[in-house]
């Protein structure tokens, strides 16, 4: 037992300050000290009083942290350890950030909305955690079966780096079936309850996948998608399913994404998406075509901004790593065989010595040492005698052989056209030849004004075919007014005009304020950023220069030379929405 005023331990762990309180639990920010100085910073998860003297709560407390000491995933949060001796306790892997719930909190306070990229971002992440968990397996192959049953804002952490952590994994499972209220209602938060575990059934993993999607709903639109406070109100709607979608009260919310978050509300298991992993893909090919390169970086800046007082700070990279140019990169032939052995025979040619005689005057003496000369005194008749280099050999014997080809080539013509002499012309064909269609994709759009264009180069309006020749390394970006630009990576173009006759749908969401797309023509290597810091990508090349409801349009972008020491400020003055807007830094830029 701890002496009054002194520090509280648990084990070997310190309790430093108490973070908050769950339904049975209490968090703890602690540390474990060691020798050598040695320090690790913990969250420490202790069981209420009341629910300590229960021995059946208390196994089932244990064998979760059993199980979820299995689970080792970027976007959980890690068990670190688990004991029982002065209480049962439960180490944690320490988050320095914010829940989701509190981003939320703070929007809801300013009025404002959550980007849809940040949406996208922190949904897809969230879930690829859930997806590790419901696929999680036993030693002896067994799948675990493990369901969170409490996803909800307050238990997806945003760390002040950018990362996504699901936290409290197994704990509303591990008292579900013990903890009831008087009426037979499971305790937890119906808000984000699906409707069978709001029933009482047994439930598997799409139980999360609705808990999910009402939180991408909340992030959306930045208010309660089922009334907390009113649980007759929130059983009426879980057994309906009458949801109004997303985009009734924020517009920017684009139909795909509502689409997607739809689906996870289905009240009908069967109907939902089917796995959490099929949502994390979902959500990163919607964040991939509508904000590429959106990531922890991104927001990790998010987080400073609309939490100033905690004095988070992201060190810009130091040197911006080197990129092949779009001419490099098109230009770009692997060597053959063939260039290889000619490298290697320059080189060796290189390396020999050859000693050459200096020009000798016809009424000057050869001076002493010099090479002798060959078939006569005259040194305009001089011969240098030297060794052969392998360079020299080389090209004998491809001579011999450019040669021999050509006299095959000769006999073969000759014998071809004698044939043709002796024989009686075939008539001609009054069919035109067969044109076969080679590979490439055919880009179509249903939505009207699209225009097409391959890095900075116009190609026009769809239908519109595109073959593997026109590629350039650029990325293929389709714009059009008031809705958000597509773009179509170099790698995925090379990928769709492999094949012959395939056809390829982009399909743009409505945007009031769409992102600007930038060509920024530039020598040398670079990186793109907004004034603030936010990085948009590689130059020379294509980026998006994304804006916000909340923020006026950036009316220029900086560009750091490839040491990250010289940045040039470039004027968007003049760039439009539904056009590619070239850029020219300043010379000597």
């Amino acid at each position: 037992m701890n002496a009054p005023g002194a520090p509280e331990w648990l084990g070997p762990y310190r309790l430093v300050e108490r973070l908050g309180q769950g339904g049975m639990a209490v968090v703890y920010r602690a540390e474990r000290t060691g020798d050598a100085g040695f320090k690790k910073k913990v969250a420490i998860k202790r069981m209420l009083p009341q629910y300590r003297r229960d021995p059946s709560l208390l196994e089932r407390f244990a064998a979760e942290a059993r199980t979820n000491a299995r689970l080792d995933h970027p976007n959980l949060v890690q068990v670190l350890d688990f004991g029982i001796d002065p209480e049962p306790y439960l180490v944690l892997e320490f988050v320095e950030g914010v829940t989701l719930g509190a981003v939320m909190q703070r929007l809801a306070e300013r009025n404002e909305m959550l980007d849809i990229a940040a949406v996208a971002y922190i949904g897809a992440e969230a879930a690829s955690g859930l997806d590790h968990a419901h696929r999680k397996k036993g030693d002896d192959g067994t799948p675990l079966g493990i369901v969170h049953r409490d996803v909800s804002p307050q238990n997806v952490l945003l760390s002040n780096e950018g990362t996504v952590k699901v936290s409290d994994f197994g704990l509303v499972k591990a008292a579900d079936n013990v903890l009831k209220t008087q009426s037979g209602v499971t305790i937890g938060k119906m808000s984000y309850m699906a409707p069978e575990q709001a029933q009482g059934i047994d439930v598997d993993a799409r139980a999360d996948v609705f808990a999910l999607g009402v939180t991408i709903w909340e992030m959306l639109t930045i208010r309660s998608l089922i009334p907390p406070d009113d649980p007759q109100v929130a059983a009426n709607l879980l057994r309906s399913g009458d949801f109004p979608p997303p985009s009734r009260f924020n517009p920017e919310v684009p139909p795909r994404l509502e689409k997607i978050v739809m689906q996870c509300l289905a009240i009908d298991p069967a109907a939902r998406t089917p796995s959490a992993q099929q949502l994390a893909q979902d959500l990163r090919e919607l964040l991939h075509e509508r904000a590429a390169g959106y990531g922890r970086q991104q927001l990790a800046r998010f987080l400073q901004w609309l939490f100033p007082e905690q004095g988070w700070e992201l060190p810009e990279p130091e040197r911006p790593p080197a990129q092949p140019s779009a001419d490099e990169r098109a230009s770009f032939v692997p060597p053959t065989p063939v260039a290889l052995a000619v490298a290697r025979a320059e080189a060796d040619a290189a390396a020999m010595p050859i000693e050459v005689a200096p020009p000798i005057s016809p009424a000057a003496p050869a001076p002493s040492g010099s090479l002798p000369i060959v078939g006569g005194s005259s040194a305009s008749h001089a011969r240098v005698k030297a060794p052969l280099s392998a360079l020299a050999l080389s090209a004998m014997v491809g001579a011999s052989a450019v040669i021999v080809l050509l006299a095959i080539a000769g006999v073969a013509w000759l014998v071809v056209r004698h044939a043709s002499q002796s024989m009686p012309p075939e008539p001609a064909s009054t069919a035109p030849p067969l044109q076969p269609l080679g590979a490439g994709v055919t880009i179509e759009s249903p939505t009207a004004g699209v225009r097409l264009f391959l890095g900075p180069r116009e190609l026009g309006a769809p239908p519109l075919r595109l073959t593997p020749e026109q590629l350039t390394g650029e990325p293929l970006v389709a714009l059009a007014p008031r809705h958000q630009p597509l773009v179509i990576r170099a790698e995925r173009l090379v990928e769709l005009t492999r094949t012959v006759g395939r056809v390829h749908t982009v399909d743009l969401e409505p945007s009031q304020r769409p992102d600007w797309m930038v060509y920024v023509r530039y020598d040398g290597q670079g990186t793109a950023h907004l004034p603030e810091g936010d990085e948009l990508g590689p130059v020379p090349g294509v980026v998006r220069v994304r804006t916000r409801r909340d923020l006026p349009t950036p009316d220029a972008i900086v560009i750091f030379d490839e040491s990250g020491d010289h940045a040039t400020s470039v004027s968007l003055e003049g760039c439009e929405a539904d056009k590619v807007c070239v850029l020219y830094p300043p010379s000597g830029s």
